[in-house]
């Protein structure tokens, strides 16, 4: 099996090659390698043209040459000597070092032998540096890219496969476990692949969580999806690192080789399979079709340009705040992602969000927005600015993703928050699936000091009676039940049971899309406690929130009224 370039073995026996006229030169150096003795042959050709297919391998070979016999530019890879009868005004360009007649002794030929050696060495070295993933010793994009091409070249595409491999939720198991334990996790799941494959495979790693393997299907056509299958196994199973028992998904996507289209092409094909594959759940993997639908392809597009944006930190926070309708002030806000697209825009979560719930992206999406509102909570207290309770949706993926509790840990302590401050919107669909599990994570993230409140409430099918038993502070009445206020009687009717009901729950109730003073006026006569919506403010950039909340705050220290009071 073939894994990509690891570092240089020792060098071969140094041969040399020597194109000369003078056959002085020849006697000279047999006379000195005689006495150097060790692994040194020496033979001589009328030129590099007529030598040129005996030597392919240029580790183990030097060429000695006068200025006359010197190959021409870029026609031979050997390192060389230059043979000269005196010493230059300058340095020789194009050749490794030279060697002059009358200056030339068994220690001056040593010295140059070896520094040739040594160089060479050096350039093979960052050769295969440059090639070669560094921790696992397999090849990295680059040097995976020269050896497909090479392949493709070689059989013309025919009985080869290509397979994209991206691991899911190995990000979050780097941040909460350390960067030296992601490390062995990797060479965890490089050892396991290895077993895997046969000889004629290639596999590399082209990032941080990604791989490549390049299949032979010469003899069983239908071995990639075979294979494809037992990765999924066998990467499924669980990862000891540290005491920890770790389990990561995966998400393999197939390529199958043709003779039309070059490796370039054929990347981006198992790359896109790759992320049909994120769609699914659990390891799963898909294989290319070129049938596939130009909306499909250009989801595929999108979700790696999201994927991109979360490397490239394209993504923006926006804060709208909540006002609390008794005492007229801010007292909380809710994180809301934009991605600001290089070509679309800024984009609102609706655009992006779904998309990024299909593909898997959601876990890490909403670890930057967790890692990101924490950030800004700090940055606001810094300026002077009272403590308000910070509201991130968490999605039901991310809520089972085993790496919440530690993640969320190691983040609160970094940021040096208080996590009494921190609230999670569940939707009613999440609370719902998996009362048990989803209970026992609420608890353990309770025990941190983090409250939960119940997004777009009404809009899903929970019962009072299953919400009484989840620790849930604060019930969310959907905008779409607020908006109809002033034109449905029966909307009016049913805010107003929800807040009751919310309030014999001992549960605080927000409005969300509140828009005009009227329905603000309607809510305040319900008993509403806090409200949201463009009626208060607009969700802002971080900055322009706290010149936002400044202005509040300075209007109540002069007693000025509220223009919502």
């Amino acid at each position: 099996m073939t894994t990509g370039g690891r570092l240089p073995a020792p060098l071969k026996p140094l041969r040399l090659l020597l194109l000369a006229d003078d056959p002085a030169w020849l006697e000279l150096l047999r006379q000195y390698l005689a006495i150097l003795g060790g692994a040194l042959s020496l033979i001589s050709a009328p030129s590099w043209a007529a030598a040129s297919s005996l030597y392919d391998d240029s580790h183990a070979v030097l060429l000695l040459s006068t200025p006359e016999r010197l190959p021409a530019p870029g026609s031979c890879v050997l390192p060389t000597v230059l043979l000269l009868e005196q010493e230059p005004s300058e340095p020789p360009l194009g050749v490794s070092d030279w060697l002059v007649r009358d200056q030339l002794s068994v220690d001056v030929l040593r010295r140059c032998l070896r520094y040739v050696r040594e160089q060479g060495r050096l350039k093979e070295t960052l050769r295969c540096l440059a090639e070669q993933d560094v921790l696992t010793g397999i090849a990295n994009r680059q040097g995976f890219q020269t050896l497909l091409a090479a392949r493709l070249a070689e059989c013309g595409g025919a009985g080869l496969t290509l397979g994209h491999l991206d691991l899911d939720n190995f990000r979050h198991a780097n941040d909460a476990l350390g960067y030296q334990a992601g490390d062995r996790l990797i060479l965890q799941v490089v050892a396991r692949l290895k077993a895997l494959l046969q000889d004629g495979d290639l596999l590399a790693r082209l990032g941080s969580d990604e791989f490549a393997l390049l299949l032979d299907t010469r003899q069983v056509p239908r071995r990639a999806e075979q294979l494809a299958e037992r990765i999924g196994e066998v990467l499924g199973e669980p990862y000891w690192v540290d005491g920890e028992s770790l389990l990561l998904g995966c998400s393999l996507g197939l390529a199958h080789a043709c003779e039309d289209v070059g490796a370039d092409p054929l990347m981006w094909h198992a790359h896109t399979a790759m992320l049909q594959a994120k769609s699914q759940q659990g390891c799963s993997f898909h294989v290319y079709d070129e049938r596939l639908s130009r909306s499909e392809r250009s989801q595929a597009e999108l979700q790696g340009e999201l994927r991109r944006a979360l490397r490239r930190d394209e993504l923006e926070l926006h804060y709208q705040p909540r006002l609390c309708l008794q005492s007229g002030r801010i007292v909380g806000l809710e994180a809301l992602v934009r991605w600001r697209h290089g070509e679309r825009g800024l984009l609102a979560p609706s655009a992006f969000v779904p998309l990024a719930e299909e593909s898997g992206l959601i876990v890490p999406l909403g670890y930057w927005v967790m890692s990101r509102a924490l950030r800004d909570m700090q940055w606001l207290r810094g300026r002077g600015l009272p403590a308000l309770h910070m509201a991130v949706n968490l999605s039901f993926r991310q809520f089972q993703d085993s790496q919440l509790l530690p993640t969320l840990s190691r983040l609160i302590e970094e940021r040096g928050v208080d996590a009494r401050w921190l609230e999670f919107e569940l939707t009613e669909t999440a609370v719902m699936r998996r009362s048990d599990q989803v209970r026992q994570t609420m608890l353990a993230l309770g025990r941190l000091g983090v409250r939960f409140s119940l997004d777009d409430f009404g809009t899903g099918f929970s019962s009072f009676v299953h919400l009484n038993n989840l620790p849930i502070a604060l019930l969310k009445i959907d905008k779409s039940f607020v908006g109809g206020m002033g034109e449905h009687p029966e909307d009016c009717q049913l805010v107003r049971a929800m807040i009751n009901l919310a309030h014999n729950l001992d549960l605080q109730v927000v409005a969300e899309g509140v828009e005009s003073a009227e329905q603000l006026a309607l809510l305040r006569q319900f008993g509403c406690d806090q409200v949201q919506g463009f009626l208060i403010s607009k969700a802002l950039p971080r900055d322009e929130l706290a010149a936002f909340l400044h202005v509040g705050m300075a209007q109540s220290s002069l007693g000025l009224p509220s223009p919502l009071g």
